[in-house]
This record gives C-alpha cells, structure tokens and sequence, in this order.
C-alpha cells in the first residue's frame, strides 16, 4: 500500500527551504506577485517530485537549440543539471534550473517556447501518459497537480500583463518650469499632452486669462486629438512641474490604464464649464489647448 501522502503546510512552509534549489524564473522585472507566484511553483514541485520513480531514460546533452525537435514530443522531462532557455521568436523569456518540470505545453502541442541551452544540461526524460499518470494517482497529488498548473498559470498571465505594461509606459518627461514660464505657446505643433505634477498654471488666449489648469490636471489633449495648432498659450502660475508625454504614447497610456481617460473627461468637463461661464461674459470662443 502506498504511504499517505502529505498535503503542503503553505502558511507555515519555510521558504528558506525552497530558495536554496533552483526554480524557474521569469526574465525582465518582476513584482512582487510574480516572485510569490514563481516560488509557490517552487514548493509545489518539490512536493510533486518528491517521490517520482526513475525516468525511461536520462539525456546527458552538451548542447541543445530545440529540445523538442531533437527528442520526442510525447515526453515530460524533469531538468537535474544546468539551465534551459525557453525562447519565444528568438527572445528569451524564461530560465529552467534543476528540479523544473519542462515540456508539458509542448506534450499537449500548444504555443510554447524553444527550449535551448548552449551549455551541458541532464534530464530525466517521463513518457507524457506515465508523467500524468503518477502526479495524478492519489487525491492529494492530484490536488496538489491542479494547483501546480493554475499558480503557473497564473504566473504566465501575471507576467505577460507586467510585460505589456512596461511596453506601454511612456518615456516620460518630467520639466520644471518657473513663474512666468511659458509652457505651451499658441500657434505652435501641438505633439504632447501634459499633466500639472506640482504646482499650477494659466491658461491665456490673445492675452486675456480664460482658466486655471491645477495639479493633476491633464492638458493640452484637444489639439493633440484633433491634430489642431495650440490656440492657448499656457503659462506656470508658480513653480511647477510638468509632465509631457507624446500623443502615441498618451494613446497607449489610455489603452492599458482606462482610469486615465475619465480623469481626462473630469478635466475637460471643467474646463468646458469654466469657459462656458467666461465666454458668456466676454463673448469669446472657447480655446482647445
């Protein structure tokens, strides 16, 4: 009779334990989320392997560009010694070290990376069905697989989101500007839209004052949309900092963080009001910044 199986203590687990192995990782900067992800994968494969039998057969492998092309599709395979790079369209993604479990996106024929490592790695190679067969053979281990591949699933959805978000922050420019100073010009190319960090500004057509622009406040949007000249001239009330970004990576900025598009629509709705109550006094247009 096989021995119970032990479920994983996961608020008491020593994680002291687990960082001194190897584990998968993720390239690029990870928060903290991906690091408590990628070390549950840890622990949970640790438990997974604990007892797995002997591979079918061990690759002793100098160097590999493709493991799946090279070797069988119908295998898992446990990686003892070195690393391996999992490479999608040529960039490298994720690192493998000792004790990972690789290959059950390629067992299952879905989108997965090339497996490559230009130094000796050891495998051990687990037919896919005698693989699944074993992480899944008590009520325990089959939790404990089920949990495996949603945190990892997790992890790769985490880590895709942190890498489109990093393709989507804008090279910012951050500018200080003195009293006085001016900030947008009227008549000029309008390429970024602006957002008051510190301080305030005003906001002027042909010399006479039509609003306050105040901190946090986003600016200069309306031309930068409809491809119009600046027809307001904006000048630093006091000291202030100004952050630019341009039209395309505004875009992007609204795209990925939607938040940003309804303190927009409060802005310009200020705005609108303010210069309707202006321009029934005065009799002017209403500028687009």
């Amino acid at each position: 009779m096989m021995a119970a199986t032990v479920w994983p203590d996961y608020g008491t687990f020593n994680l002291a334990n687990i960082i001194a192995g190897g584990t998968m990782y993720l390239l690029g900067k990870k928060s903290e989320n991906s690091s408590t992800l990628l070390l549950r994968i840890k622990m949970l494969t640790e438990y997974l392997l604990a007892d797995i039998p002997e591979p079918q057969s061990r690759l002793n492998v100098n160097q590999v560009d493709d493991l799946y092309e090279q070797y069988k599709l119908d295998a898992v395979y446990v990686l003892r010694e070195g690393t391996l790079i999992g490479n999608f369209d040529g960039n490298p993604a994720v690192v493998y070290e000792a004790g990972d479990i690789v290959g059950l996106s390629q067992c299952y024929q879905l989108p997965s990376p090339v497996l490559a490592s230009d130094t000796p790695v050891i495998l051990d190679r687990y037919e896919a069905t005698h693989f699944l067969r074993f992480v899944t053979e008590s009520k325990d281990k089959n939790a404990v697989w089920a949990s495996y591949l949603i945190t990892l699933n997790a992890a790769i959805i985490n880590a895709y989101g942190e890498l489109v978000r990093a393709r989507t922050q804008p090279h910012t420019g951050f500018i200080s500007y003195n009293k006085g100073d001016t900030i947008i010009e009227a008549g000029t190319e309008a390429k970024d839209v602006y957002t008051v960090i510190s301080g305030s500004a005003e906001a002027f057509v042909d010399g006479v004052k039509v609003g306050d622009i105040l901190q946090d406040e986003i600016f200069g949007a309306m031309a930068v949309f409809t491809n119009s000249k600046r027809s307001a001239t904006v000048i630093a009330a006091e000291q202030c900092t100004i952050l630019a970004v341009p039209r395309d990576e505004f875009i992007s900025v609204i795209n990925t963080h939607p938040e940003t598009t309804l303190v927009l629509i409060e802005n310009m709705a200020r705005c609108i009001n303010d210069l309707n109550a202006r321009v029934s006094d005065a009799d002017m247009a209403a500028p687009i910044i």
